[in-house]
């Protein structure tokens, strides 16, 4: 016994003293050299916000969904640290008996290559089903005049009943008034990709149901180191439900890059494919490439030179995908959390910070986050994709 009590000591003492050589901190992830510090644009004391863009005067626009916050505006415009909304106060008011003129439920927002900035109405509340058929629209506004310029519906066949519009990308250049793709991020209505013809209104989907576009059966993300499930009040603790999410476009607009939200893989597809009303899903499916792992994203950006800017919202992190397929760490930041959209303009790569994974929905009730949400950006010698 004495001798087995003097082994465990001295296995002690061993353990303790190895302890006390441990660094106290481990050194942080290594950043690219490429990589500029992020600062802050702008804090948000009211509602959570989720989307940005920027237009090349510099003007700054973001949106705000109509989730567990009471919105008392959907886009706002941030002028002199001011969040005011955008176009103006009417549009913003939200009123079910006038659902084609009115936010009812906004996600994403893109200012395109002539400065329009074009507005995602899910015409949902809280994630939930459409509440009206009308309030499911594209609305462009000219940023130089600050007025409604096109609003397009979606039909049914297209906006499917759990259909939530998420991300879009704008290319100028296709038909008579360019195209519009877009994603379907609702789980329930199988997600998919959605085209629009700006010019005439005219809408299709492709690819509804395909794994590529679905949340990942079984997919548990870990954020600020926990096991990140929907877990509402009152009910059973569930997988993550996010379909196709964010969105990314080629510089020669061939190519669209596309990630569900509940995933770690990048997907691509030419735009042939998807602008052919005719060409059916087993088509276009073959023609879809599985880039491989990217960590878990909530948003996307693109430059010039071909890289894909990502949201890491696992590691709280901004990375590049170069070309050649090499991911790159920009910015590993403890004010990362849940990076969600991303925006390239004037030499800056914009992100929006709106804490997602403190919602209520993800702590059987209790909300977590903590105010102020956050708008960051960092130098980056960048060019946006601006297809005209």
């Amino acid at each position: 016994m004495k001798i087995k009590l003097t082994a465990c000591l001295t296995s002690l003492a061993l353990l303790s003293s190895a302890a006390v050589a441990l660094p106290r901190a481990l050194p942080s992830a290594p950043v690219s050299q490429a990589a500029g510090k992020l600062e802050v644009v702008h804090r948000f004391y009211g509602h959570m916000p989720i989307g940005v863009t920027v237009n090349s005067q510099g003007r700054m626009f973001v949106s705000y969904p109509n989730w567990e916050d009471d919105v008392p505006f959907s886009i706002a415009e941030i002028k002199g640290g001011r969040e005011v909304p955008y176009p103006n106060r009417a549009i913003n008011t939200r009123d079910l008996s006038k659902p084609d003129t009115t936010f009812i439920g906004v996600q994403g927002l893109l200012v395109d290559a002539r400065d329009r900035l074009w507005v995602l109405d899910t015409g949902t509340r809280n994630l939930g089903p459409i509440l009206d058929q009308r309030a499911v629209k594209l609305v462009g506004i000219d940023t130089r005049t600050n007025q409604v310029i096109r609003t397009i519906h979606f039909p049914a066949e297209v906006a499917l009943k759990n259909t939530y519009l998420n991300d879009l990308r704008i290319d100028l250049r296709q038909g008579a008034g360019g195209v519009a793709y877009i994603t379907d991020s609702g789980a329930k209505s199988g997600s998919g990709l959605i085209v629009v013809d700006l010019a005439s209104g005219k809408s299709w989907r492709k690819l509804t149901g395909d794994e590529t576009v679905k949340p990942v059966p079984g997919f548990v993300p870990y954020v600020e180191g926990q096991a990140l499930f929907q877990r509402p009040k009152g009910g059973p603790a569930t997988h993550l439900g996010f379909g196709a999410d964010s969105l990314a476009i080629s510089p020669d607009g061939a190519t669209l890059y596309y990630a569900p939200t509940a995933s770690r893989r990048l997907y691509a597809v030419p735009t042939a494919a998807l602008r052919d009303p005719n060409l059916s899903d087993a088509e276009v499916k073959k023609q879809v490439k599985d880039l491989g792992e990217k960590g878990a994203a909530d948003g996307l950006a693109e430059d010039t030179a071909g890289n894909i800017y990502i949201t890491n919202y696992e590691q709280g992190a901004l990375v590049r995908r170069l070309p050649t397929g090499e991911l790159q760490t920009l910015a590993r930041d403890p004010r990362l959390i849940w990076p969600d959209t991303l925006a390239i303009q004037g030499g800056y790569l914009y992100v929006l910070n709106d804490q997602l994974n403190r919602q209520g929905g993800y702590h059987f009730g209790r909300d977590l986050r903590v105010k102020p949400y956050t708008l960051l950006r960092m130098k980056l010698n960048a060019k946006p994709v601006l297809l005209k």
